[in-house]
């Protein structure tokens, strides 16, 4: 198997419909980290010899990354107004082999304006609900 290169992976985000998705790349993109993990439920009683014991809980995910702050790039347009208007949006990671998707809400966006470097802004995103993993096509 190959290793990636960070810039072959891209954050695109659906400027169609669920029945006819166009994917749109949030333009300047920068870093991307898609955190998968997992709760845990503790069942710790006094049979546990001292040891916490917990069972699988539910499975959550969260998408960061950071891009140049270009107003009127579709994709920031389309996170913009999602955050503006309350509704989630339908979000794929790609890499050149995979896509990760799921509908997402936008927790967080800071726009960062040094007096000595370029506007970026950042986002993040919380899973709502699962995140599929299938060939990219």
């Amino acid at each position: 198997m190959a290793k990636i290169k960070g810039t072959d992976i891209y954050v695109e985000v659906n400027t169609g419909t669920q029945q006819t998705p166009t994917w749109t790349k949030v333009g300047g993109q920068g870093d991307a980290t898609l955190t998968r993990s997992v709760g845990t439920i503790d069942v710790t009683d006094k049979d546990s010899a001292g040891w916490e014991e917990a069972l699988i809980g539910n499975r959550t995910a969260e998408l960061e990354f950071d891009a140049f702050l270009i107003e009127d790039d579709a994709g920031f347009e389309a996170l913009e107004t999602a955050f503006e208007d309350g509704t989630e949006v339908d979000l794929r990671l790609t890499t050149p082999t995979q896509t990760y998707r799921g509908k997402f809400i936008l927790t967080e966006f800071p726009i960062e304006a040094p007096k000595d470097d370029s506007a970026t802004i950042s986002f993040t995103l919380k899973a709502n609900g699962a995140i599929t993993k299938a060939p990219r096509t």
